[in-house]
Order: structure tokens, then sequence, then C-alpha cells
């Protein structure tokens, strides 16, 4: 019961979120930027969306994901919605950078904002995963490249998830900087 509330708000949420930003793009309240920012996060999150779904049960005899509670559609599903889901989680740690740092933000590159980006994304991936496994959705599974951390509800929190949300808010600040660059700053592109 737990597992298809926790399925349908992944869905709606992950839906919502292209056309909330489309909106918001559209209608002048967000600028140009924030539009790119978010497809930038989509496709950073596709980099390891689309090769844990090749990792996982309909492809590998030991998967290094699976679904708990059968996934509610096609699971090709899985990896475009949570890259609709990363493209807003790097959002929200590009507006805690606006909040937590002078500006200008994304002017040169500066440790205090990557650190940001870096900090942010280790809770919600925590928190992402702990939600899957307290729902009892889905989980990763012990593999010699991907040891468990700890267990939690019907599943595990595992190491290579968290060294992804390493690697991802890097290579989301790095292409930042430069599309602020190219753009001529990043100037009103407040959320």
């Amino acid at each position: 019961m737990i597992a298809d509330a926790y399925y349908t708000a992944d869905f709606l949420i992950a839906l919502s979120l292209p056309v909330f930003f489309y909106i918001q793009h559209r209608t002048g309240r967000f600028s140009p930027m924030i539009w790119k920012l978010f497809w930038l996060g989509f496709l950073v999150g596709l980099t390891w969306e689309i090769p844990i779904y090749f990792a996982g049960p309909d492809f590998m005899e030991k998967p290094a994901l699976i679904y708990l509670k059968e996934f509610p559609g096609n699971r090709l599903l899985h990896p475009i919605l949570h890259s609709f889901w990363d493209g807003g989680l790097f959002l929200i740690g590009y507006w805690l950078t606006l909040k937590i740092c002078q500006a200008p933000i994304l002017s040169k590159f500066r440790w205090k904002e990557l650190g940001v980006m870096l900090v942010w994304g280790q809770v919600q991936e925590f928190a992402v995963e702990f939600s899957a496994t307290q729902a009892g959705a889905w989980t990763f599974t012990e593999q010699c490249w991907n040891p468990v951390l700890f267990e939690s509800g019907r599943g595990f929190i595992t190491l290579v998830p968290q060294l992804i949300w390493v690697y991802g808010p890097i290579v989301f600040y790095l292409v930042s900087l430069r599309l602020s660059k190219s753009e001529g700053g990043i100037h009103g592109a407040g959320l």
C-alpha cells in the first residue's frame, strides 16, 4: 500500500517538473537559464539512470537494482522519470547556492558554491534511497562494486549512489559555470 503511494507520488512529481519549469519559463517567471539548467540536470541524471536501468532485473542475473514492489508500468519509464527528478534536484541545489553563497553565482569557480551542491546531493540521495526502501518500492543490492552501507526498511543504502551524487554535482556545477559564461552571466536567473 505504501509502495503504491510512493510510486504514484514519484510519477506525478516527476511528470510535473518539466511542465512546471516550461510554464515558468514561457511566462517569464524564470529566466531561460533556469530552463537550460533543468535540462542540464536531466541530462546529467541520464548518465547514471540509464546504466542503472541496464544493471536492473530486466538485464542482469544479479541485478544492482530490484523492485520490492513491481514498478507500475514499463520499467524504461523509471530512468526517464528519475532523470526529471534529477533535473529538479539539481535546481534545488542551485537555489540553495543562491541562498547561501554571495552573488554573483556561477560567475567563477568557487569552492563554497560547489560545496553547497555536494552537500545537497548527499542529503537528497540519502533521502531518496531511504524513502524508497522504507516504502518498500525499490532498493539497490549488494554487489562487489557497490557495498552496503547499512540496511534500511526492506532494502539497503549502498555506496555507489552516494558516489554518483559526488560526481553529478561536480559535472553539473562545472557545465553550469561554462554555460553561465557563454550566456554572459546568470543575472536574473533566480528561482
